[in-house]
């Protein structure tokens, strides 16, 4: 039986945020890959933006128990930004699921430090377009939901035992530089491992054309990971 991996994505966000990576994961035989959107995302359905924040909560708890039911002895969950939030909650309540990536986890939020580096004395601002248009495409209320959803399970991650990887862009726009640092300190897992992406942003997986070479990169350390064994620990870096 294949092993199930299941592909969670960032709040406001959609499965084109980690479309190459799920993708590249496919082609895995070992593998089955599953990818879902997040209730209140689908921009031509009556709900978007108006679900609260236990409807995420609550599609998580379905779409384990279906892969469950389905005969996945061994589910993986890849998190991004809140997906990352989502998928510790997961991999602390059910037992399948054996190994975790946050990716991007926005335990914390707000990076006013990479910010000011960015725009203040760099003026860059074109990794920030997308980020800030979802931002300002965004209700309040649905806003408030978020910030009630992290508060609320802010401290989920505390509950994991599994083996669990930790991915973090060093040049994230939102999230802090030192939130991997913390998520590490407080899992409970045995195996569990950081590593820092050097000059990578926020979104780092969406579309599937642009800055390829460094998504397989990337997507290739995440399928090792996710087979584990000698390759795995021989290729973990703590910066690539």
């Amino acid at each position: 039986m294949k092993k199930a991996v299941l592909i969670i994505h960032g709040f406001v966000g959609s499965i084109a945020d980690n479309e190459y990576l799920q993708n590249y994961l496919t082609y895995d035989k070992n593998f089955d890959v599953f990818s879902r959107t997040l209730p209140g995302h689908h921009k031509n359905s009556d709900d978007y933006q108006k679900v609260d924040y236990m409807e995420w909560v609550k599609f998580v708890d379905l779409e384990i128990t279906n892969l469950i039911n389905h005969g996945y002895k061994q589910i993986y969950l890849i998190g991004h930004s809140m997906g990352g939030i989502l998928a510790g909650y997961g991999a602390s309540k059910y037992k399948e699921v054996q190994k975790v990536v946050f990716l991007n986890s926005a335990y914390t939020y707000l990076n006013l430090k990479q910010n000011k580096v960015d725009i203040l004395e760099n003026r860059d601002y074109k990794d920030y377009i997308e980020v800030f248009n979802r931002v300002l495409h965004t209700s309040f209320p649905f806003f408030l939901e978020f910030v009630k959803f992290v508060k609320e399970y802010h401290d989920s991650f505390k509950n994991v035992e599994t083996e669990a990887l930790i991915l973090q862009s060093e040049m994230d726009q939102v999230i802090p530089i030192e939130t991997p640092m913390e998520i590490y300190k407080a899992l409970k897992s045995s195996k569990k491992y950081i590593t820092y992406l050097e000059l990578e942003k926020h979104m780092i997986f969406e579309g599937s054309l642009k800055n390829a070479t460094r998504k397989r990169e990337i997507a290739e350390y995440i399928r090792v990971f996710l087979n584990g064994g000698n390759k795995w620990r021989n290729i973990w870096k703590e910066k690539i």
